[in-house]
């Protein structure tokens, strides 16, 4: 722990703290930044330099810089409550919604009478499900500020939700009287009126609210607008409903392009197809020997989001004799590092026994700190974006059995773009269609290339024979990965909340079993993804799919 003793606090940081409190005072935020920045890059060290330059990130929008700063600021004032704040602010607008709510609690703690703190507690409880939890955050933070609009507002979101229309119908005028353009309330209003069937003015509030670019701070009322795009597409609306998932896209994106353009997932795959383009084949590895905590049979669930790998996991998992694993990166740092140059390829295909082993045990190492026991059952490993390790996955486990799940490409990419998913260096990819598109087919591109050169045992499941031929599907599945079909798989819905995330997408859709809707959703949008038909062209004439 730094204190005030040490020698960062030393020179002229007296001088400069001056300096930055009097540019604050006057208003000269470009001066508070500049003295900020100019003193840490001269060595010094004090909590306010790293408040005043993470003030001017969040400003610039620049969450992941920001939360930097105040980490590091923490670290010299550890009981200070506006820092911690702060960075639960952060947090939020990363999505990182439990980190958030633990900074945010510790700020409660050491100041308890800040409603602020108290409203964007309550919105991390919210986006982890904990409703009662999030109403008591909010109505603490109204007890403590009756004028305080956006919890008002969050509270109206949550009447609306549990269809409260006297509570939802008081939380919004209040919000009315205070800000009358504050967008958590208009949306929840939006959807009461949805429900009442009173689609004209829906339309019209949210149009207004896209006009004003006014999104809040509230991410669930944004989850909620993107589904209030589902409703209109429902109502044949369709150019309003992209509308709406292209601007929340564009919000998020500038959220996220900081820390996620500078490496991007397609600069991988472009590595991998220039290797593998001109490598020979790779030689089998011999299948090493069972381990007693080894499972029976090792399967990958691969492919790309929105295929259907959730529901072929939660199908798989409702037989006994399986232990399904939901989107949960277990490859080490040193092998996924080994994917990212040429160089690093060449080195993975010529690894030893021994270092083969050490990168495999610590595989099984994160399996185990996930809590997940695999001895003696078949396991599966469902992560659709694995797709890119498919040289980890044939060199660590030649053994392994992998099902690759296939859509028609033009549902997948609509898929993605209109919905909402945790942001990491692949999901960024779908903010943009276009963009989308592109990433579908590289990764398209890269596994129908690896897996000529690599020796792996792969079955293609394609999504729309398993909604229209479950049995014999899961039969042939069953099959492949060495399991017994029973008839209890058809009931597969029933233990869905014990094996995905209920609260994801994917999740709340395997819970109602199948459905045969989500097949040529894509025609109500061939308007809007008339741009990206000549990028996707090739999978959809080669996955035998109709041109229209």
């Amino acid at each position: 722990m730094h204190s005030v003793a040490d020698a960062v606090f030393s020179g002229d940081i007296s001088a400069t703290i001056t300096d930055i409190r009097s540019a604050a005072e006057s208003g000269d935020e470009i001066r508070v930044y500049d003295l900020a920045k100019a003193a840490l890059e001269r060595g010094l060290r004090h909590p306010m330099l790293f408040q005043a330059r993470a003030n001017w990130f969040w400003h610039a929008g620049l969450y992941y810089d920001a939360l930097a700063d105040l980490e590091a600021a923490l670290t010299y004032s550890p009981r200070n409550p506006l820092l911690h704040s702060a960075a639960g602010e952060c947090l939020l607008k990363l999505g990182v919604w439990r980190a958030a709510s633990r900074a945010l609690g510790a700020a409660i703690e050491l100041a308890p009478e800040i409603p602020q703190t108290h409203y964007l507690r309550g919105l991390a409880f919210q986006m982890n499900g904990e409703r009662q939890a999030a109403i008591s955050a909010h109505r603490r933070a109204v007890e403590l500020n009756p004028r305080h609009a956006n919890a008002l507002a969050s509270l109206a979101l949550i009447s609306s939700a549990e269809g409260n229309l006297e509570s939802l119908r008081e939380y919004a005028d209040a919000v009315h009287r205070l800000d009358p353009l504050q967008p958590t309330a208009h949306i929840a209003r939006a959807v009461q009126e949805l429900r009442e069937d009173a689609v004209g003015s829906a339309r019209q509030r949210l149009l207004e609210l896209l006009q004003a670019g006014r999104f809040g701070d509230d991410p669930r009322a944004n989850d909620v607008l993107r589904e209030l795009g589902n409703r209109f597409e429902v109502q044949g609306d369709v150019p309003f409903a992209f509308r709406i998932y292209s601007e929340v896209n564009r919000k998020r994106r500038a959220i996220h392009s900081r820390r996620f353009a500078e490496h991007r997932s397609s600069s991988d795959i472009a590595v991998q197809l220039t290797y593998f383009h001109r490598t020979p084949a790779w030689s089998p590895e011999p299948v090493p020997p069972s381990q007693p905590e080894a499972p029976r049979c090792h399967v990958f669930i691969l492919g790309f989001a929105r295929t259907g790998t959730t529901l072929l996991e939660t199908v798989l998992a409702s037989n006994e004799e399986v232990i399904a694993f939901d989107e949960k990166d277990c490859f080490s740092q040193e092998a996924k590092a080994l994917l990212r140059s040429e160089e690093g390829l060449e080195t993975l295909a010529i690894l030893d026994e021994t270092q083969l082993a050490r990168m495999r045990t610590a595989y099984w190492e994160q399996v185990g700190e996930f809590g997940c026991a695999a001895a003696g059952k078949v396991f599966v490993d469902k992560w659709p974006f694995n797709s890119r390790r498919l040289p980890l996955i044939a060199k660590l486990f030649p053994g392994a059995r992998i099902l690759f799940t296939i859509r028609d490409p033009r549902d997948v990419v609509l898929s993605c773009f209109r919905r909402s998913f945790i942001m990491n260096p692949d999901t960024f990819e779908f903010l943009e269609l276009e963009e989308c598109a592109r990433f579908y087919t590289g990764i398209m591109d890269l596994f129908a290339c690896v897996r000529q050169k690599l020796p792996l045992q792969i079955l293609d499941v394609r999504y729309e024979s398993l909604i229209a031929d479950f049995a014999g599907t899961v039969r042939t599945i069953c099959d492949f990965v060495g399991l017994q079909w029973s008839e209890g798989m058809r009931d597969f819905h029933l233990a869905a909340e014990g094996t995905v995330d209920i609260h994801a997408q994917s999740g709340r859709q395997v819970r109602m079993s199948l459905y045969s809707h989500g097949a040529g959703q894509w025609r109500c949008f061939s308007e809007q993804l008339a741009p990206t038909f000549p990028v996707l062209s090739p999978w959809i004439k080669r996955f035998d799919y109709p041109a229209d």
